[in-house]
């Protein structure tokens, strides 16, 4: 029975680690800019990234120290996470 229980818990595992995008990079900085018409977010470097059409404006401000998670494969990148 523990084998079993062993065995279902890493393949959970894999399963998971597995639906991880592997092209979700991480930058941080200071907000320098947020515009909120064309969902995009500059940050102190001059990188813009592209918002989520869902994305909270209320939970960042301009000048505020974030970590963003951004997928880099696109032209501009998308982010998935402040």
């Amino acid at each position: 029975m523990t084998r079993r229980i062993l065995a279902l818990f890493a393949s959970s595992f894999l399963t998971v680690a597995m639906s991880i995008p592997a092209m979700a990079e991480e930058t941080d900085g200071v907000i320098e800019s947020i515009d909120p018409e064309h969902a995009q977010l500059r940050l102190s470097d001059g990188q813009v990234y592209n918002l989520p059409p869902d994305f909270n404006y209320d939970a960042i401000a301009q000048g505020m120290a974030v970590v963003l998670i951004y997928d880099a494969d696109a032209e501009r990148p998308k982010l998935r996470a402040i």
